[in-house]
């Protein structure tokens, strides 16, 4: 058992602001109040708080914690798109994808791709040449490579796992890799820095009215059971595929057609891949097989989904489904649910239109009804920050008179998050990672993973170890997560449960082989220097993460690996 002594926060992002946030709450009328903690909801209060706005967000669980941590965690043009000719949707992306790079090199990484093309498949190499020009035209980009076309073996060599038979060849491409959560908390804390209010664990629970119009939002603060009141000129409702839920407290009509994406963990041994693999399903629907650290996670499926959001869970034929994909595409592999480390499961808000889930564009709608409350929906991960921007755009246009707002341009594009103030990120990283193993002592997987997931703030991090070396040790042995990492998720980045740090401000729920339940006692130990829990709290939080550990995983299937029969 490890012990350390108590630490001492400097509170700048911690429960000793969100103290002081909920006491402005009481105390202020807000420009915007915003509903939503996820990727939009955090891209939107930014962009306002920026612009010199009055803002406010709630978030009724941890940040990230809905569809915005359970993404493919691709920041991406979408290349798929140009089958439908969505050809404003892949320019915007494209840009975003840009822009991104520029702003948090430490969490966006260019990444190879590769498009295998088998007999009988549902494109040729012809037609993927075609596509690829033309998205890299789109593109224009100098940060993300070019397009290469690859013999069959070429193909082989690179990725010898592919099944040979039939095979044709195919094309490597590059797109990006995202941590999805932690790119969501950076914007949540840039916003902070620029003067927002921001709270997690406080569920909007009705809508303030005066008359005909939105003024504001009630809350339940689900920390510590109090409730309140905050009055807002606008109210915007952010809240992904819960956006009707809340449209309909304000007597809105529905937006959404919401579909569900399920994802799967595996070890990276049963299907070692050295690119990313897009492959069509045994429906011919496009997935991916991502190698990340030690594992290889596989999505996602896309079906319709009319449950609560707060319910969605792989289920067993999600599972074989993808496990079925994957025996069909890769040679020697026979995997079974047994295999499966862990799966995550998101709902995506996309706007409603017929036609098959798959086929719906991931465009974005905003709507103003009633008045004073602004609903968005729709897009993208990859394309937040233009949907922030476009969302305040429309809202000064239409109320800005009303209030008489004095608002200053957009400048999200240009402003690094929290962590990303620097260029030539690959150069820094390398050198980085390369002094903390020399005069830190730390191996070079937990310098690399420190450099890339905190960028310049790494020496924060560090900070927090100076008075006990021990800190620096891994949560997991071997692994690259270090203990320091759970005092400072507690004191610097607002992390108010166990399963905050373990899930979110950190990946070990899902791709640490035993989800960092050998960890989850010492990450909690930890924590509690910071949030002052005592013995018995501590169990309860372990308690707690076993238990969302045991639903992720508690999928019911069959030993036998899924077979192109068993699937639709």
């Amino acid at each position: 058992m490890l012990m350390f002594r108590k630490a001492r926060p400097t509170g700048a992002f911690s429960y000793r602001t969100r103290a002081s946030y909920l006491d402005r709450l009481q105390r202020e009328t807000f420009d915007l109040v915003i509903i939503g903690g996820g990727i939009t909801g955090a891209g939107i209060a930014r962009d306002a708080a920026m612009r010199g706005l009055s803002v406010a967000l709630l978030e009724k669980g941890d940040f990230a914690a809905g569809t915005s941590s359970r993404s493919s965690k691709m920041i991406h043009g979408g290349l798929r798109y140009l089958k439908y000719l969505q050809i404003r949707l892949v320019k915007e992306s494209l840009r975003e994808r840009e822009v991104l790079l520029k702003i948090a090199p430490h969490l966006v990484h260019p990444f190879p791709y590769i498009l295998p093309v088998y007999e009988g498949g549902p494109a040729s190499r012809l037609q993927l040449k075609v596509g690829l020009v033309a998205y890299d035209l789109l593109a224009g980009s100098r940060r993300v490579e070019h397009h290469t076309m690859l013999s069959a073996d070429e193909l082989l060599r690179m990725e010898p796992a592919l099944r040979p038979d039939g095979l044709r060849g195919g094309v490597r491409y590059f797109d990006c890799l995202v941590d999805d959560a932690r790119l969501t908390l950076a914007t949540i804390r840039s916003a902070a820095r620029h003067g927002a209010a921001v709270l997690s664990y406080a569920e909007v629970t009705e809508l303030g009215r005066d008359e005909d119009r939105v003024t504001g939002v009630r809350f339940h603060d689900r920390l510590d059971g109090r409730t309140g009141a905050v009055r807002a000129r606008v109210v915007v409702n952010a809240t992904g595929p819960w956006t009707d839920d809340l449209r309909a407290k304000g007597g809105a009509s529905p937006m959404l057609r919401p579909t569900k994406g399920i994802h799967l963990t595996l070890p990276r041994s049963s299907l070692p891949l050295s690119a990313i693999i897009a492959f069509p399903a045994l429906d011919d629907r496009l997935i991916f097989a991502v190698p990340l650290g030690d594992c290889t996670y596989v999505g996602t499926t896309d079906t319709d989904y009319t449950a609560s959001p707060d319910q969605a869970k792989a289920d067993a034929a999600d599972v074989e489904y993808l496990l079925g994909s994957v025996n069909a595409t890769f040679q020697g592999t026979h995997l079974s649910p047994s295999d499966v480390i862990s799966t995550w499961a998101g709902v995506r808000p996309l706007v409603f239109e017929e036609g098959a889930p798959s086929d719906v564009p991931r465009d974005y709608e905003i709507q103003i009804e009633p008045a004073g409350l602004a609903s968005i929906a729709g897009g993208k991960l990859t394309t937040y920050r233009a949907m922030a921007e476009e969302l305040l755009d429309h809202v000064l246009a239409q109320e800005g008179k009303r209030f008489n707002w004095s608002a200053a341009p957009c400048r999200t594009a240009e402003s690094p998050l929290p962590g990303g103030h620097l260029d030539g990120f690959a150069r820094f990283g390398e050198a980085t990672a390369s002094a903390l193993e020399e005069s830190w002592g730390l191996s070079r997987l937990a310098a690399e993973r420190l450099v890339r997931t905190y960028g310049t703030e790494y020496v924060k991090v560090l900070g927090y170890a100076l008075p006990d070396r021990r800190l620096l040790r891994p949560l997991v042995p071997g692994g690259s997560v270090l203990g320091v990492e759970a005092i400072y998720a507690a004191a610097e980045e607002m992390a108010l449960t166990l399963e905050d740090f373990m899930a979110r401000r950190t990946d070990l729920m899902l791709f640490d082989h035993n989800h960092g339940l050998y960890a989850a006692d010492d990450a909690a130990r930890l924590m509690a220097t910071v949030l002052g829990w005592d013995r018995r709290e501590r169990r309860r939080q372990v308690q707690r993460y076993r238990e969302a550990v045991a639903a992720m995983t508690a999928f019911a299937a069959d030993e036998e690996p899924a077979t192109a029969k068993e699937l639709p």
